[in-house]
């Protein structure tokens, strides 16, 4: 049970939004406004500022009249702190030593207006680099204390790799996420709080099967947080587009592969180490000394290529490029890239299935070959750097 707060002043600004609830309570009833629609009006002002409760109840005493006893008593109904009754009745008493008098109904059902619910959390996502690491930003809005704000890192392979439990008013916290942790190149965009627990949950379930302790702060983290949820398992991109809206959109899919023009997908490639082999593979095909016709060194390398990509896309890692790609989608949609977000979706839905040895999908065989010719290339630049270093005479 809550205790009643020992210091019930009201600084200016409080006093402010009292007022301009007290006007906004007299322009409704002047227009007629029932008495549940009032109550529904007031309730939601107190669930977005918990804090102004007591102050509004002290304050209703000044527009004495039956429609605002009337209103006292549904707050009374749906009141559980024994101190918001408290503060309630007091007013209502002071109401009726003003002459005022009115109607007491006794409440049918589940009262019309629900105790003050905290603010739900603000949420924050930042981009997917190609390691599978992204920034999940959480902020839980605190009564006269600001926010208190987890800032992680999560990556699909690792699980939790930072994890940050601070604190900010809100204009510092908002300062913070646009000036430290987005760009142009990788935006960070606002995402409901609870889908944002729900990842960083997700993260933290992949840490403790690794056998990881998790990170100091973040059971309390957890428990701060432990009244959001999100019952839908699938990524929230497809809240907003439907799997049947590109399922089967052939155009949609092999369009795909244009997404690797922009970023951060241009960015995106696979480890060094992973594709070595093949890279290896690749360039003995183009320097052997056996003489091969075109067809021949062509039907070389795409073997080397379809067991590159039968090798390293496994179902496991076939999926979690998916779900990659599907959380990239939600970004590009809500930076205003719903086309290329449409593609991700498309080659994402793709995944599903596993690979066509005939016609792979688009996106992760750009992948493939990216990477392999980023490694190829640079082993080249560097044997040059090389043999031009070993043309130099030192005297």
């Amino acid at each position: 049970m809550g205790k009643e707060p020992k210091d019930k002043k009201v600084d200016t600004l409080s006093g402010e939004k009292i007022d301009r609830i007290l006007h906004d309570i007299e322009a409704a009833r002047s227009q007629k406004t029932t008495p549940e629609e009032l109550l529904l009006m007031v309730s939601s002002y107190l669930e977005k500022e918990p804090f102004l409760t007591i102050p509004l109840i002290e304050a209703l005493v000044r527009v004495p009249n039956a429609e605002t006893a009337q209103l006292l008593c549904g707050m009374l109904a749906g009141a559980e702190e024994k101190w918001v009754a408290k503060s309630i009745k007091r007013t209502l008493y002071k109401l009726r030593q003003r002459g005022v008098r009115w109607e007491e109904k006794p409440s049918k059902g589940e009262p019309v207006l629900r105790p003050p619910k905290p603010a739900e959390p603000e949420g924050y996502l930042g981009t997917i680099d190609s390691t599978g690491s992204r920034i999940i930003v959480i902020a839980k809005p605190q009564p006269l204390r600001g926010l208190l704000v987890v800032i992680s890192i999560v990556n699909d392979l690792e699980g939790i790799q930072q994890f940050n439990l601070k604190e900010f008013s809100k204009k510092g916290f908002k300062e913070f996420v646009k000036g430290s942790l987005s760009s142009v190149d990788f935006p960070i965009v606002d995402t409901p709080g609870a889908y944002c627990i729900h990842l960083l949950k997700e993260a933290s379930s992949l840490h403790q099967r690794l056998s990881k302790p998790l990170p100091q702060g973040y059971r309390e983290a957890e428990n701060e947080f432990k009244n959001s949820t999100w019952d839908d398992p699938s990524p929230i991109i497809y809240q907003f587009i439907k799997e049947d809206e590109v399922k089967d959109r052939v155009h949609l899919l092999k369009e795909s592969s244009r997404l690797h023009e922009i970023m951060p997908f241009s960015t995106w490639h696979l480890g060094g180490q992973e594709v070595e082999q093949y890279a290896s593979s690749i360039t003995e095909a183009h320097q052997s000394k056996i003489v091969l016709r075109p067809d021949q060194k062509e039907a070389r390398l795409n073997s080397i290529y379809r067991d590159a990509l039968e090798e390293l896309f496994p179902d496991d890692m076939r999926l979690r490029w998916k779900r990659r790609l599907e959380e990239m989608a939600y970004i590009l949609l809500k930076t205003g890239k719903e086309e290329e977000a449409r593609l991700a979706v498309s080659a994402a839905i793709d995944l599903q299935k596993p690979f066509s040895s005939i016609d792979p999908n688009p996106f992760i065989w750009n992948l493939l070959l990216k990477s392999l010719y980023i490694l190829i290339e640079g082993d080249y630049e560097d044997k040059q750097k090389k043999e031009k270093t070993s043309l130099i005479v030192t005297p």
